[in-house]
Formats: C-alpha cells, sequence, structure tokens
C-alpha cells in the first residue's frame, strides 16, 4: 500500500446508542448536520446489521476505508445494528473537511437534529478573513532552522508525512490524573502547557539537542467555533529543556513560545515538518440523547502515523488519555511502549516535586514495556 493512500485514511470517530433508537429520526439527522455543514459536501448515510462477534471487523473496515478527495465523499455516516436496542454509529471525515473540534460539533447538531426531528438553522460561511499579526514571515522565518536529529530508543528511521501506523495508549485517571492536574496547578499552568513542557524534558533526556517538536494548534475564532472544518495549524516548536535547569524555569519558557505561536497561528508556515507531534484537545461531554445511553469513542485509531512519533492526548474532566502513534516501520512496539512507559514515570515524578530540577528527574530505563500500557 503506498504512502499516499494512508494520507486518504479519515478521521473517525464512534457513537454508541443504547436503547429504543428511533432509527429513521437518527437518519435524518445525519442528513441534517451534512446540510447544515456544506463544508462536508456530498455525505454518504448508510445502514448495515452486524453481530457483536462481527462488529470490530466491520468498524475497522470503515474507519480505514480512503476516500477519494476528487470524487468524493468526503465523509460518511455508517449505523450499524448490533440488536434492537444496540446501535453504532461510525463517522469518518477526510481531513481536509474535520477536526478533533469538530468532532464535539457534529455530535451536539446530531443530538439537536435528532431530538427536534428538523432541519437545523443554516450558518454563515466561516472562511472569511482570520485575524493577522504583523510580523508573522519574519517570525517563522526566525524559526526555519533544521530540528536536531531525533534519538529514540530503537529508532531506525525518522519517516516524514503519513504512512502506517500502530499505536500505544494509556489513560492517567484517578490518582494520578489528579497528581498531574495538581501539578500544573501548582506550577501555574494548564495541563496542556504541562504536557508540552515534559514531552521536551522527555525528548532531551532521551539525547537531542535541540527540539525535533511540532504542535497541532487550533484555528478557530468566535465566528467558526459552531463551524465544522481543519481548523488546525501545525506549527514548529523551539525551545528546548537544558539538563542542568529546572521545570518552573522550563515551563515558564514554554508559555512564553506558546503565547507568541497563538499570535502567529492564524499564518502558519507552509511546512512544519518535525519528527515528533503533539495533538491535544479537551474532550467534551457525550451528547444528549432523550431515552438512550449514548457513549463517545473521541480517538479510534485508522491504522496510520503522521511522522516518526505523534502523541494525541484527550483531556477529560478525570482523565487523561495518551495515544502514542507511530511508524512500524522505524520504531518497534515495544520501544514505544517503552517511550510511553518513562513519560509516565516523569508525569509521576513531577506530580510528587512541581518544583524538581530537571537532571533530578528519573533517566530513561532501559527499553521495557510499561505493562499498564496497552
Amino acid at each position: 500500500m503506498s504512502h499516499a493512500s494512508f494520507d486518504l485514511r479519515g478521521i473517525p470517530l464512534v457513537l454508541h446508542l443504547n436503547g429504543p433508537l428511533d432509527v429513521p429520526a437518527l437518519l435524518g439527522a445525519c442528513a441534517a448536520v451534512a446540510a447544515r455543514h456544506p463544508v462536508l459536501g456530498r455525505v454518504r448515510v448508510s445502514r448495515v446489521d452486524s453481530s457483536a462477534r462481527r462488529y470490530p471487523e466491520v468498524a475497522a473496515a470503515e474507519v480505514t476505508r480512503p476516500f477519494d478527495p476528487d470524487r468524493g465523499p468526503l465523509a460518511r455516516f455508517t449505523l450499524v445494528a448490533l440488536g434492537p436496542d444496540r446501535h453504532r454509529l461510525i463517522f469518518t471525515a477526510h481531513g481536509r473537511v474535520f477536526d478533533g473540534g469538530s468532532k464535539d460539533v457534529l455530535l451536539r447538531d446530531l443530538a439537536d437534529a435528532y431530538f427536534s426531528r428538523a432541519a437545523l438553522p443554516g450558518l454563515a460561511p466561516p472562511y472569511g478573513e482570520q485575524p493577522q499579526a504583523d510580523g508573522a514571515v519574519a517570525f517563522w522565518r526566525e524559526r526555519e532552522r533544521g530540528p536536531a536529529e531525533l534519538l529514540l530508543p530503537g529508532l531506525r528511521a525518522t519517516p516524514a508525512g503519513t504512512g502506517p501506523g500502530e499505536i500505544v495508549e494509556m489513560v492517567l485517571g484517578g490518582a494520578e490524573f489528579e497528581g498531574v492536574a495538581a501539578a500544573a496547578a501548582a506550577l501555574e499552568a494548564t495541563r496542556f502547557e504541562l504536557l508540552v513542557a515534559v514531552l521536551g524534558v522527555l525528548l532531551r533526556r532521551h539525547g537531542t539537542t535541540a527540539s525535533p517538536l511540532a504542535l497541532d494548534l487550533g484555528t478557530r475564532t468566535g465566528e467558526t467555533r459552531h463551524h465544522i472544518g481543519n481548523f488546525v495549524a501545525e506549527v514548529p516548536f523551539v525551545p528546548h529543556p537544558e539538563l542542568d535547569g529546572d521545570l518552573p524555569a522550563y515551563l515558564r519558557t514554554v508559555q512564553a513560545e506558546l503565547r507568541e505561536l497563538y499570535r502567529f497561528r492564524y499564518a502558519p508556515p507552509r511546512e512544519a515538518s518535525r519528527p515528533v507531534l503533539l495533538s491535544y484537545r479537551r474532550r467534551a461531554s457525550a451528547p444528549d440523547f432523550p431515552g438512550i445511553g449514548a457513549g463517545v469513542e473521541w480517538t479510534v485509531f485508522n491504522g496510520t502515523a503522521r511522522r516518526a512519533l505523534h502523541v494525541q492526548a484527550v483531556d477529560g474532566d478525570l482523565s487523561l488519555t495518551l495515544g502514542l502513534r507511530f511508524n512500524p516501520t522505524a520504531i518497534d512496539h515495544d520501544d514505544v511502549a517503552g517511550v510511553a512507559g518513562y513519560l509516565r514515570v516523569l508525569l509521576r515524578a513531577i506530580a510528587a516535586e512541581p518544583q524538581v530540577k530537571i537532571a533530578d528527574l528519573p533517566a530513561p530505563p532501559h527499553p521495557e514495556p510499561d505493562e499498564e500500557l496497552q
């Protein structure tokens, strides 16, 4: 399979619906969402029956099926009936017209259309002039220098673009999550800012001498917050920690750089290709379907990986889910599991002592997979 075909896979999510579902109303709601968001273009809506045993196969085939951006459609709704009162709605859309923030918009509008049994009001076109900041060209030119060579245990190559992928997932919940949240508050930082800093420390402790990191930053504005679309800019992140520094000082540098990136994210550089990418989003609550139990799989894996390592973080009210997507032609699963385990070790150490010096943080262990990882 060519790498181009991996680029054509979409961004999926799965909505679980358990209860007496009005199937015609839900299919009508799918059509209403498509009409409200013309950026999706012609949307395919279909219904299939499946046993619970066969469902994983059906879902995997659906979320990995490539799109044809020239012929369309660019989005698909597939309602899978597992029984009279058990359904799964699989939605997949091409990244040209969809992003992580669009998932919240999609589910909210879908629930509204299902509840009202009516068409949704139209939206004004969202693609007008976005806010600009003077000096964007000079700002990005200063950050054009190439990143240092990425060093990770077992890394054989640093692929660019999108290719075949596998994933290592871990969930920080309970006391672990509370510890990370408390550490961020003690350091007067958001959990996103702390995660950027900790990932920088991890890469530095593995031997990189300059930042190999890029960030996905949202570009929604007040005018586009209700729109489905691709409102993400991939930007290089330059600051890199010194081993003899302390975490709070590096975190202040991270915060200062993020403030600058936020100013210029609406005019991003043409190419921010770095071997490590971090995507972060706050998770919304599950939509409300009256009389039906609803749950959402927010981070469905589509079998691809961007760059050598793509860290996807979904931050909920009670847990932080981290998915480390990687290209298996460049690095093995056990090596990425070891990296994920070390990330957990760093987060635990910082939760225990937020004011820690970077040199006092645990060193990377010998590559061994973390038993807590999936």
